[in-house]
């Protein structure tokens, strides 16, 4: 006969085994899940970079090529590895990647070419004595060498048939650039971008009608690429914002260029369920309009996007056919980053912006939502200002009344999912934009 415990016993053992199998079950699902992300591909509908076969970023990547990073000098060994083949890093933490191989961190004392003098700069260039012509002569060549040094450490090069991804709610780059140039299906999610940080500013007189500062790197730059998903990241110039910056030959300098810039024939993108904010020039697409190479290219989709105190370029587009739909933006004058506009309206561009939000303070004009630069087509509809249906190319032209805007693009947007009511855009986008949120 069985001992009148013995029941309660075996009751409580496998009580016991239950829970251990759960709690050593639980990570590996939490792996699985995070595993399925990683390869997760571009919906067959969603935006641009869903056509011509989609962009399915490393997807295929064979499970000796599904790797872990956590600095600089981890990262820039996967992405070396095996060349183009399908491949996904997964980013661990805020990676620094103004750093030496030993993970020090870097400035402007160790890029410094030796005969690069600042406070020489100032006085050999300011525009009482150099004028409006071009830089030339030794300090210049001495910034330019500089500007190498600091390039060569944090422009980080991606190559074709990649994910990058960052694990969990924190994980970033900081201090350098990412440069996708002239690659073809890369995926980019999860991941805070900030303070792309120029230590070398140029001068250039011949900016504006007084000259002004313009730096080198944004947070990613395409440049040529193709098939791009850049998805649920998040944008910042962190601890060093332009605003803080010192005045110097008359002009605030300027230490970050664009967040997300699109060039050079760059073609088939999205940019989704992003965060941009605090930030001067945010996004360009389309970098000079003497680039007629870029004319049947640029083809992007920006969708449910937040733009948060944001001053100009969100976007401003040169020649691409842009779908802009289901974005957010708030904007404020007497700010740091006081608003300037919303869309560029440039050269041989072709928007067609749809169900777009601006909540912004009473004093922004619907009139600045759009801003023409040399543009001549625009469409519009279903945006609302403050709560109110706006509608973005009347209001352009009213500011343009000289210029002939046509709503007629030549094109109409078919490669998207479902287009939010504007009266939902304001809280889908706030619950669900930026990097921690996949």
């Amino acid at each position: 006969m069985s001992h009148p415990h013995t029941s309660f016993w075996r009751f409580v053992v496998r009580l016991v085994g239950i829970t251990l199998l759960a709690s050593c079950a639980a990570p590996t699902k939490l792996l699985a899940q995070q595993a399925d992300v990683s390869r997760q591909v571009l919906a067959s509908q969603d935006g641009w970079a869903a056509a011509e076969g989609g962009t399915r970023g490393g997807t295929d990547a064979a499970p000796e090529q599904v790797l872990d990073v956590h600095n600089r000098a981890e990262l820039v060994v996967a992405l070396q590895r095996s060349g183009n083949l399908p491949k996904i890093i997964r980013l661990h933490g805020r990676i620094d990647l103004s750093v030496d191989d030993a993970n020090r961190p870097l400035g402007a004392a160790d890029y410094r070419d030796p005969a690069f003098d600042f406070e020489q700069y100032l006085q050999t260039y300011a525009p009482a004595i150099w004028g409006n012509k071009p830089l030339t002569g030794p300090l210049e060549e001495a910034r330019q060498r500089s500007v190498a040094r600091q390039a060569a450490r944090v422009v980080i090069r991606i190559p074709s048939n990649t994910t990058l991804i960052g694990v969990g709610h924190d994980a970033g780059l900081e201090h350098g650039m990412l440069l996708l140039p002239r690659v073809d299906n890369v995926i980019l999610r999860n991941i805070h971008f900030s303070d792309a940080y120029d230590h070398f500013p140029a001068w250039d007189p011949q900016d504006n009608a007084h000259g002004e500062w313009n730096s080198e790197y944004d947070a990613v730059s395409l440049r040529g690429a193709t098939h791009v998903w850049v998805d649920h990241c998040s944008f910042s110039d962190g601890e060093r914002p332009d605003h803080s910056a010192r005045i110097a030959l008359g002009r605030p300098m300027q230490h970050h260029d664009g967040q997300l810039d699109i060039t050079q024939q760059s073609n088939y993108v999205t940019v989704s369920y992003n965060h941009f904010k605090e930030h001067d020039k945010t996004n360009l697409v389309g970098a000079s309009d003497s680039q007629e190479a870029d004319a049947g290219k640029l083809k992007v989709s920006f969708h449910h996007n937040l733009w948060e105190h944001t001053k100009e370029r969100t976007p401003r587009v040169r020649y691409g056919q842009v779908h802009l739909y289901n974005n957010l933006y708030v904007a404020a004058k007497g700010i740091p980053y006081a608003y300037n506009y919303a869309i560029g309206v440039g050269a041989q561009s072709h928007i067609f912006s749809e169900n777009n939000v601006w909540e912004t303070t009473s004093d922004i004009s619907s009139n600045t939502l759009a801003k023409l630069y040399k543009g001549n087509a625009f469409f519009d509809r279903g945006s609302l200002h403050n709560g109110r249906p706006v509608d973005v190319l009347a209001a352009l032209r009213a500011a343009n009344p000289a210029a002939t805007v046509s709503a007629d693009l030549g094109w109409q947007p078919t490669l998207h999912e479902t287009v939010d009511d504007s009266a939902d855009v304001a809280k889908i986008v706030r619950a669900s934009a930026g990097a921690g949120r996949l």
